[in-house]
């Protein structure tokens, strides 16, 4: 479904990501590994339109994308990793914010599927400054499943958890899966092996192991025998 080939990205004199080829496809969760600095966030920025590659292209369905426009972002729901939400607003009223500012028309893909989907029923009325961090990343995974996108991209989504926060957005995350492809960054190999079907790792701007997630034997030797 999306293809990255060659793709290089710098800020000033350094080089971000070096010639990263990638293929993502139509279902499952896409892991993300390696340390900070490895181009993680770039990636996901790069993928997403919010950053242009300095080489490289994208290809979507099979065609060359241009990220910069408006029907290929259209495809993505992307949730960052400060989860960058409007605190005095109710979570019902967010939503809408977001359906509206997307532009969205398909009512079928409406908030009253998303609100369903990410459990949020109860606090639909509730001021987001009001919530646990949990309901908050819910209300962040509901802004970015908005329209049906065909992609989530999704960095660091347990960041700052508590441990029952985390097996709930896990949850939700492969729930998510089944019916569209997800790509997660995260630092905790566990998570990676429990959610993932398939774990890419990277270091220095480059991939250094792609590999579906049940061929690794042990993901922590890999780990760190690759990122160091």
């Amino acid at each position: 479904m999306l293809e990255l080939r060659k793709i290089t990205k710098k800020f000033g004199e350094k080089i971000a990501l070096d010639g990263v080829d990638l293929e993502i496809g139509r279902k499952g969760v896409v892991g993300l590994l390696g340390p900070n600095g490895a181009g993680k966030t770039t990636l996901m920025r790069v993928i997403t339109g919010f950053y242009q590659p300095d080489e490289g292209e994208l290809y979507w369905q099979g065609e060359v994308a241009d990220s910069r426009e408006v029907t290929y972002k259209a495809n993505f729901g992307y949730l960052p990793e400060n989860n960058p939400l409007y605190g005095q607003m109710k979570t019902g009223e967010y939503l809408k914010f977001i359906w509206e500012i997307r532009g969205i028309r398909d009512i079928g893909e409406g908030i009253k599927k998303v609100v369903e989907e990410c459990g949020l029923a109860t606090v639909i009325s509730q001021k987001i400054e009001t919530l646990s961090r949990g309901f908050k990343q819910r209300v962040g995974l509901a802004g970015a499943i908005l329209g049906n996108p065909k992609l989530l991209v999704l960095d660091e989504p347990t960041t700052g958890l508590d441990p029952n926060q985390i097996i709930e957005i896990r949850g939700l995350i492969r729930k998510i899966a089944k019916n569209k492809a997800v790509i997660l960054s995260t630092h905790i190999l566990t998570e990676a092996r429990e959610i993932c079907d398939r774990i890419v790792i990277m270091g220095g701007g480059k991939i250094a192991l792609d590999e579906e997630t049940k061929k690794i034997k042990s993901l922590e030797k890999k780990f760190v025998s690759l990122t160091n």
